[in-house]
């Protein structure tokens, strides 16, 4: 019979299995119990006669029954170990990564990130993976995709072991070499497959096969192998490879069949197997990982158990999972080890997720998948593990993706109710409230379920609500304050009243019942916002319906209510916020503005009201005289100068209460939402908010705003007005939707890892229209054509915490000599430099705004066009000596001339001034008439009156380039549907002017007399009409000439349009997105091929507030801006989608302006036309 240990040595599959169910200690438990029943078996037969045998062996299988029971309680209840609560970011395929199987990572000098997966080689630079992979056609790829193992050598090349031998990759070029098993060759690669690559301090490249240990010589490129001599290497497989590490002596190799210490002098081999026999052999022999912790010592991960080993005696300690220790490994399969900067040991195991191990102590901290927590570890099938340089551990998973947790000190603890195992156990997430009566107690008012108090040394958590016993009761179970009062007393504002807690009897008391106010009022169903006590110990207590003064000292209520015609009195009945400041001045924030109230004249003033919301009237740069926003979530009394600082809708206000002016702080300046539900002032002065999207600071020296966001350890971005507070310590914490978060600004860490700032890669368009991509990791310089455009150069600060954050400045010398700060945006564009050198800047920060000043740069060579480089311009002082010579030989001899033919001038000159003096009566005719003609033309264009009459929300902006205009305009009604035209004549001034006219007469004729109604027959007609009016014997010039057509008919009776195009479409703009009806690519007219085509009618449903605009291209089509250039579709489509919201005389004012800021001293090359509709 097989003994235990043989039993897992000889059959690997079978021993998963068992693991998969129970621990170590619970398989020694079955075997025992499995061993006691047999000898029972076996003793009973001896005794019993065979009429007692099968009640004997019933009875046996009946507690063999009872054993299995009790090894699954074992299980389900001894067997859970303590699973800890982290913040995970997790990669995927959808993020860019190769595959989701992740064998090995490495990071390398420069800072990159490398990650072996089972398709490909994947480099990260905190914004993207460029993965490596193999491809059939290019031996400049890798061998193959499975790669298991990472190394990089002090040139800075990649050494990575696959299933197809040993690559080299060059991170300058992108250059892949090939090592190669050759038959024929004993210095090439002994096998292909390498599972273990390592880059020694001497250069040399060790690299494990499968049946031998290799050392390639890089200078030669020859390979040196050293097989086992008891022959231990053969056929020695892994999925995700072995582990090789070099100490001072030699290197370690692990293997399917043992350690291995491989001594470079002797050039031996030291072999460390299992032994049943002896209890300080390795625990297994399928050796997973090997590290060195930071007192030197090696640890052993294996397939069954970590082992730390004793160099000096030469023997393993032994770590492995017990069931009856939470506190152990979580299993004993390892897949493998790494000891991070704190001398921590991070385990990765076969599906018992990470484990955290402490080396002095043996005890575990474990971190598994959690289904209800998306930041938990994402599989709990692990494959490797990594810790970069600025403490964020990286964990290859098994098909689950690649997970990071940040091993920094966090900025934020957090307080919440995951459901986990270890959770602390909340009523509940949302937060309504919070107190702190002393530094361990914590006091959290919930939205449902009343008022929970947790001891933050024990993690103890005590609820009580509206079903807790007498003296624990409170009146309602929706809390959104906690106050405590000068007396010792908490009072507690629920929606149903308020609970008052006394510190000496330990008791919860209804405020009603506790003191004998006069006229109570009735609070039932009338949430309780806000409460605050004044200087002279009365409670202020401000409420969904109204504000209401308890007097302590006479046990009087006084009401207040908003009255209409009172200015003085409160502006709204809905309370949100209280505030008694230094002066014993009660302000008061409502949805509806913001009041103080006054003692002496028992009255309300209201400040920075004003009935029109959306003028603000100025008082200087950044000052205004009114609010932001008329709703106020919190107010807080600046203790440095007694200013006070508001929370409002619409962002932070400062109010400056001697000069009566308000300074706004919103989105702009960095806040990341406008809506600040509370306000704390730490002891530097600064203050703190919690809003709709995270928390912020503002430096109050320096004026500027940080935010932090869900990824900075947030509970969420979502946090709740009334949840706040600040101790006496200074920590403060904000409560959210999601739980609480407290910190101490005095003590917030900030993460001191300077990265590495490196240009990555550069993108442009080059003169052929194509976009090119160049890696300029290692480049200094880089040379450009004059017709090079789209220019985008990457860079990367190569520090992983948060690089969403990072945070950049550049400086193009050449081009503007000033730095200039860019944020968290990783890239900038130029479209296009001019002919020159330039040099680029930049410098980057981390997440916490460390800022590298070793700054990096890129010297820039524009070459300019042959016809201006410095050889052309030698040519053309030649060309211009030799005109000057020319110029000076011929200008004797014209002087010769000049006398002779002066006179002949003179007489010229008379015959001269009187043509010019009938060609000036002439002109002055033809403008005269034209002019006419204009009048003629703009008599003939719908008016204004009727276009407003029959378009009330409409706009037209038409500007003709010459006097007369090739673009008109046509409007008519016709039962209950109204038909709009924008067209432009092709040319303008007096030929478009004619074709105007005749287009119009035709458009009337076609509707009004003939009667159709159909936009695109009406198109089709037309077209026929210009062509019979333009015989076959006119002249050429008049037959090119025609018509682009936008015809719109708006429908009112079935809520449609229908449209029809020459060349120009119809947009529709609904819900911020440009829906775009095309014309038909020709033009009205005749036109050689025009003659059969027919027009499309279009027909589309429309809604409410649809903004309709049809155009010609005048707009779109004329030259301005820095560059010269066209404004183009593209831009006059994103004009249209800014300003579509606006009333439609604002939008032509606003059109009008842009083009005219466009075109600057450009001439207008067409005739405009744009007509805008709102339904």
């Amino acid at each position: 019979m097989k003994t235990k240990e043989k039993y897992y040595k000889s059959d690997k599959s079978q021993r998963f299995n068992y693991q998969y169910f129970a621990s170590p200690a619970l398989l020694d438990n079955y075997y025992f119990f499995s061993s006691f029943i047999s000898k029972l078996s076996n003793r009973g037969k001896r005794f019993c006669g065979k009429s007692t045998e099968l009640l004997f062996l019933m009875k046996l299988q009946i507690f063999r029954y009872l054993i299995a029971g009790i090894i699954l309680v074992l299980i389900s209840r001894l067997g859970i170990a303590q699973v800890s609560e982290a913040f995970f970011e997790h990669f995927t395929v959808d993020d860019g990564l190769s595959q989701s199987s992740i064998n090995c990572i490495a990071q390398g000098k420069k800072g990159f990130l490398w990650f072996g997966t089972q398709d490909g080689l994947n480099k990260y630079d905190g914004y993207k993976f460029k993965y490596y992979q193999h491809n059939p056609l290019d031996t400049n790829s890798i061998s193959s995709n499975w790669i298991f193992s990472i190394s990089e050598d002090t040139s800075g090349i990649i050494w990575m072991g696959t299933q197809l031998g040993l690559n080299k990759l060059y991170q300058k070029s992108d250059k892949i070499v090939r090592y190669i098993h050759n038959p024929k060759s004993p210095t090439s690669l002994s096998e292909n497959e390498v599972f273990g690559v390592l880059v020694d301090r001497f250069g040399f490249v060790w690299v494990k096969t499968s049946g031998a240990l290799n050392r390639l010589d890089t200078a030669t490129g020859k390979f040196t192998r050293f097989e086992h001599p008891v022959d231990y290497f053969r056929s020695n497989k892994s999925t995700i490879g072995f582990p090789l590490l070099e100490d001072k002596d030699g290197i370690w190799v692990g293997s399917a069949t043992g350690l291995h210490f491989f001594n470079r002098k002797s050039e031996q081999f030291k072999t460390f197997v299992h032994s049943h026999e002896d209890p300080n052999s390795i625990s297994d022999d399928f050796i997973t990982g090997l590290v060195f912790d930071n007192n030197g010592t090696l640890w052993v991960s294996t397939h069954y158990g970590l082992n730390k080993f004793n160099n000096k005696t030469k023997k393993f300690q032994h770590f492995f999972h017990n069931l009856t220790n939470p506190e152990s490994i979580s299993t004993n399969k390892i897949n493998s080890i790494f000891c991070g900067h704190d001398g921590y040991l991070w385990i990765s195991t076969d599906g018992e997720g990470l484990n955290k191990f402490n080396p002095k102590t043996g005890k575990v901290i474990i971190y598994k998948n959690q289904a209800n927590n998306f930041y938990s570890l994402g599989y709990n099938y692990l494959n490797c593990v990594f810790e970069d340089r600025s403490h964020n551990l990286w964990v290859g998973t098994e098909g689950g993706g690649l997970d990071k947790l940040d091993l920094k000190p966090k900025k934020f603890q957090l307080y919440r109710n995951s459901y986990s195992i270890n959770s602390l156990n909340l009523s509940s997430n949302m937060i309504g409230s919070i107190y702190l009566p002393d530094n361990n107690n914590v006091w959290v008012g919930t939205w449902d379920n009343g008022l929970d108090i947790f001891n933050r040394k024990t993690g103890t958590v005590k609820n009580y609500s509206t079903k807790s016993p007498s003296g624990e009761r409170i009146v309602g179970n929706n809390i959104h304050v906690i106050m405590p009062d000068s007396k010792g007393l908490i009072w507690i504002g629920t929606r149903n009243g308020i609970s008052i807690y006394n510190k000496k009897t330990n008791k919860f008391y209804d405020l009603k019942d506790y003191f004998n106010f006069q006229q109570y009022p009735n609070l039932n169903n009338n949430r309780i916002y806000t409460m605050c006590e004044d200087y002279k110990g009365n409670v202020w207590v401000g409420t969904e319906n109204g504000l209401h003064r308890f007097d302590m000292k006479e046990l009087t209520v006084m009401p207040y209510w908003s009255s209409y015609y009172d200015t003085l009195s409160i502006l709204d009945n809905h309370i949100v916020s209280l505030m008694c400041d230094r002066d014993g001045y009660i302000w008061v924030g409502t949805q509806a503005g913001l009041n103080r109230y006054d003692y002496k004249t028992n009255k309300f003033f209201r400040i920075g009201y004003s009935k029109n919301t959306q003028l603000k009237l100025k008082a200087g740069k950044n000052k205004y005289y009114q609010i932001s926003n008329l709703y106020i979530y919190e107010l807080l009394e600046d203790f440095i100068d007694g200013s006070i600082w508001i929370g409002t809708g619409s962002g932070l206000n400062h109010y400056d209460k001697r000069n009566g002016t308000f300074q706004y702080f919103t989105e702009k300046d960095g806040l990341p939402n406008g809506t600040i539900y509370e306000i704390k002032q730490d002891k530097n002065g600064n203050l703190w908010m919690s809003t709709n999207r995270g928390i912020a600071v503002l430096d109050r020296k320096t004026f500027k705003i940080r935010a932090y966001n869900k990824a900075d350890g947030l509970q969420g971005l979502e946090f709740n007005n009334g949840a706040s507070y600040i101790s006496k310590s200074g920590e403060i914490f904000f409560g959210g939707t999601n739980g609480i978060n407290s910190f101490n600004p005095s003590k917030m860490y900030d993460n001191p890892f300077i990265p590495n700032v490196i240009f990555t890669t550069f993108e442009k368009i080059s003169s052929s229209n194509k976009k090119i991509i160049i890696n300029i990791e290692k480049t200094d310089k880089l040379e450009l054509k004059y017709n090079d455009h789209s220019l985008t150069f990457n860079f990367a600060a190569l520090e992983f915490t948060k690089p969403d954050k990072n945070n950049y400045m550049y400086m193009m010398e050449g081009l503007n000599n000033t730095w200039v700060d860019i944020g968290n945006r990783n890239f900038q564009d130029f479209g296009s430099l001019s002919p020159g050198d330039y040099t680029l800047r930049v410098k980057g920060s981390n997440n916490d705004l460390i800022w590298n000043n070793n700054i990096i740069s890129l010297k820039i060579i524009v070459n300019p066009p042959i016809l201006k480089s410095i050889y052309a311009y030698v040519v053309y002082v030649l060309i211009l000596l030799l005109i000057v010579y020319l110029y000076v030989r011929s200008r004797t001899k014209k002087l010769q001339r000049a006398n002779e033919a002066l006179n002949i001038k003179q007489l010229a000159a008379l015959e001269i001034a009187k043509q010019k003096e009938e060609l000036t009566i002439k002109n002055k005719d033809i403008t005269d008439s034209i002019n006419y003609a204009k009048r003629i033309q703009e008599a003939m264009l719908p008016s204004e009156y009727l276009f407003r009459k029959l378009l009330p929300d409409s706009f037209i902006f038409y500007v003709p380039k010459d006097i007369v205009s090739g673009d008109f305009y046509w409007i008519t009604e016709k039962e209950n549907k109204i038909f709009i035209a924008a067209v432009d004549c092709t040319g303008h001034g007096v030929p478009g002017a004619f074709m105007s006219i005749i287009g119009f007469d035709l458009l009337r004729n076609i509707t009004k007399e003939q009667g159709v109604e159909n936009p695109a027959q009406i198109l089709n007609l037309l077209n026929l009409g210009i062509s019979e009016t333009f015989s076959k014997h006119a002249n050429e010039s008049i037959l090119r000439d025609g018509m682009d057509v936008s015809l719109l008919v708006i429908d009112s009776n079935n809520k449609v349009l229908e449209y029809a195009g020459a060349y120009n479409p119809l947009y529709i703009i609904r819900d911020n997105k440009i829906i775009e009806v095309k014309g038909n690519r020709f033009a009205i007219g005749k036109m050689e091929g025009n003659e059969n085509l027919k027009f499309d009618n279009h027909v589309v449903s429309y809604r409410k507030d649809d903004m309709l605009y049809i155009f010609t291209d005048g707009y779109p089509d004329q030259f301005g801006g820095p560059t010269g250039k066209k404004f183009k579709l593209r831009r006059f489509r994103h004009l249209l989608l800014t300003i579509n919201s606006l009333p439609l005389i604002k939008q032509k004012t606003f059109l009008e302006d842009n083009f005219n800021s466009w075109k600057r001293q450009l001439e207008q090359i067409d005739d405009i036309l744009l007509i805008g509709i709102k339904l």
